[in-house]
């Protein structure tokens, strides 16, 4: 820790943590953090514990009831549909517009490349250019507003590609063609068709792991 603290402040560097370690799974959905225990771990004071994690509440990576510790979020089917009902709504939009432009995001393809040489990797090791092939498309608008409200997604949106992608619920391959077709109507200037293959590609997506996160509830 003391290393980065040049870099990142003490709180936003608990905060990286913290993230990383549920991302990765060490930290499981419904596991327990309690300010003290992260304080302890992290070897940071308390105020600077409990700092972190109402700024994970917030982004909703966890949840915390009344007189009780946070816990790391346990995604619902009805939770996962309604990010990706939210992510649609947004990108969809957003294609349409940069569609009518013509101009492929070079952020995009790029991202795209990368998820394509990934073809034979692990699955979850795609999900960051995943994540990053649809952020671009949203930051091609060239709205701060519109940026900053999805944004306060992304924690969320990362959270439901990670589980997709270690539950293995989609094939790598299969995404970046359904990717390389968006750019290509983009290009074309497809506007409808853009947002159409948009659609659903994210409702694919939300449909898999809606059905993986109830058949977890499941006795």
């Amino acid at each position: 820790m003391a290393a980065r603290l040049g870099v990142v402040s003490v709180v936003q560097a608990v905060i990286n943590s913290l993230r990383a370690r549920i991302f990765s799974g060490e930290l499981a959905p419904g596991m327990p953090l309690g300010e003290v225990d992260v304080a302890s771990h992290y070897k940071v004071a308390r105020p600077t514990a409990k700092a972190a994690l109402e700024n994970l509440v917030a982004s909703g990576l966890l949840t915390r009831n009344a007189h009780q510790s946070a816990r790391v979020t346990r995604l619902s089917s009805a939770d996962a549909r309604d990010i990706y009902r939210t992510r649609a709504i947004i990108e969809a939009e957003a294609v349409r517009l940069v569609a009518s432009t013509g101009q492929v995001p070079d952020a995009a393809r790029k991202a795209n490349a990368e998820i394509t040489a990934l073809s034979q990797a692990s699955p979850v090791q795609i999900v960051d250019p995943d994540v990053r092939f649809h952020t671009a498309l949203v930051q091609a608008l060239d709205s701060s507003r519109t940026s900053a409200i999805y944004g306060q997604l992304s924690d969320e949106i990362r959270l439901c590609m990670t589980q997709v992608q270690d539950a293995t619920l989609l094939n790598t391959k299969d995404i970046a063609d359904e990717h390389a077709r968006l750019l290509d109507l983009i290009a074309a200037g497809d506007a409808e068709g853009a947002a159409a293959v948009l659609a659903a590609h994210l409702e694919n997506a939300s449909a898999r792991l809606a059905d993986h996160l109830d058949s977890l509830q499941q006795p």
